[in-house]
């Protein structure tokens, strides 16, 4: 069972507030799940960002209704040696593999009707999500309210992204790009030859394989091992690098309050909410 808490809708304080205690008081009473409504976007600027009306289950993550995604797990605590450096060479290869393996997926997998399987063609549509944030910033023993620690995740993040996005536009050298192109282009053609070739440049210097790449969980922003320490929080903006968002929580919050728990999540709403503006800033084609 999922809530969605839509900040916009319009409701009296002491009805939120209500809200807010029973979401509180169920948080552990699987498979009760608080949730925010949230768009899926691609780390290309050619396609758009899409609202998300249903529920990926095993990674409970909001999604496109009838949408195929192809999920791979990497942890980056795996990739942390005995001085909690992270070691990016090891990473790096498994990320690029992670892009195969849901490239292969793609072509094997026996969707569940029509529309999932138009999906996968269309949109090849990969969650490879990332685990261990909070991990690797207390291996590090990195100051999780320090602007500086943030700033090293977030460039991390950065790196993360840039490597997912060289494979999967590799993949599409080699076996074409994700045909979402062709279905963002339709409305390109109608504005003449001049524009149609401003666009068709665009599409062979950035078109990728996958439409969406990378999933991030708000909760992994907390090390895993100890009870959430709310000074993580602190590096929630990191999720700004996500193309869609899991829910998923592995990390114990009984010590909180329902103020926290809803400040936690007004906080996630903030970034997520200000991420979603960013990209409506189109790429000149």
């Amino acid at each position: 069972m999922f809530f969605v808490v839509d900040q916009d809708k319009e409701v009296s304080p002491q009805h939120l507030a209500r809200v807010w205690e029973h979401l509180w008081a169920m948080r552990d009473l699987a498979p009760v799940r608080a949730m925010l409504p949230t768009a899926v976007s691609s780390p290309c600027p050619l396609l758009p960002s899409e609202a998300t009306n249903a529920v990926l289950v095993a990674e409970l993550m909001p999604v496109p209704g009838e949408s195929a995604w192809a999920p791979v797990e990497v942890d980056l605590s795996r990739f942390l040696d005995a001085k909690g450096h992270l070691r990016l060479a090891p990473l790096g290869a498994v990320l690029r593999a992670a892009v195969d393996k849901g490239e292969q997926w793609h072509d094997a997998a026996a969707w569940g009707s029509a529309a999932q399987r138009t999906d996968s063609l269309v949109n090849r549509r990969l969650s490879i999500f990332i685990r261990g944030w909070g991990d690797v910033v207390a291996a590090s023993q990195g100051d999780p309210a320090s602007l500086a620690t943030l700033r090293k995740l977030q460039q991390l993040a950065r790196h993360i992204v840039a490597v997912l996005t060289e494979r999967s536009r590799a993949l599409a050298g080699r076996n074409g790009h994700c045909s979402a192109y062709e279905v963002a282009g339709a409305q390109v053609h109608k504005h003449g030859s001049e524009m149609n070739e401003r666009w068709r440049r665009a599409v062979d210097s950035t078109a990728l394989r996958h439409r969406n790449l990378l999933t991030l969980s708000p909760w992994d922003v907390f090390p895993r091992e100890q009870a959430a320490d709310y000074r993580y929080i602190n590096l929630l903006p990191v999720l700004a690098c996500a193309n869609s968002v899991s829910f998923r929580r592995d990390v114990d919050i009984c010590h909180w309050n329902v103020k926290e728990f809803k400040g936690f999540f007004e906080r996630v709403d903030a970034i997520l909410r200000c991420s979603s503006e960013t990209r409506l800033i189109a790429k000149q084609v």
